[in-house]
């Protein structure tokens, strides 16, 4: 079995759009391993979409070229852990989402794909492997 690589918002986003500044390493990543998208990433990845694009058809089409991924729901026992890790770090509450996907990769022993200077940080203080 393939390492799990755990996808952060960021990288969803920069895979999507062809004139982003990491589009073409986004993209290699998501293709390769088995990435998996936690649902608090797709709801983020969504809410940014219709930010960005404001148009709803659009979104419904990004939304189906992510059907070949594994996509997650974090159970209670996952944000409880990654509350706890919040805590213990003492990380702002802006961070939650953060804690929760990083809750997801300890739990699952996965790597975790993140440009979020901030995130990384935390992945690597918890011995999560982060890439790229």
């Amino acid at each position: 079995m393939k390492t799990q690589i755990i996808i952060d918002t960021n990288v969803l986003v920069y895979a999507t759009f062809k004139d982003s500044e990491y589009h073409d390493e986004s993209y290699s990543i998501i293709q390769k391993g088995d990435a998996v998208i936690p649902y608090v990433v797709l709801h983020e990845y969504i809410w940014v979409l219709m930010k960005l694009m404001k148009d709803v058809k659009i979104v419904k089409s990004k939304l189906n070229e992510l059907s070949d991924f594994i996509i997650i729901h974090e159970d209670l026992d996952t944000i409880y852990s990654g509350l706890a890790l919040m805590e213990e770090d003492g990380a702002p509450i802006s961070m939650l989402n953060d804690y929760i996907i990083l809750s997801v990769a300890l739990r699952r022993g996965a790597y975790l794909a993140t440009y979020d200077q901030r995130l990384r940080k935390a992945a690597s203080k918890h011995e999560v492997t982060v890439i790229p």
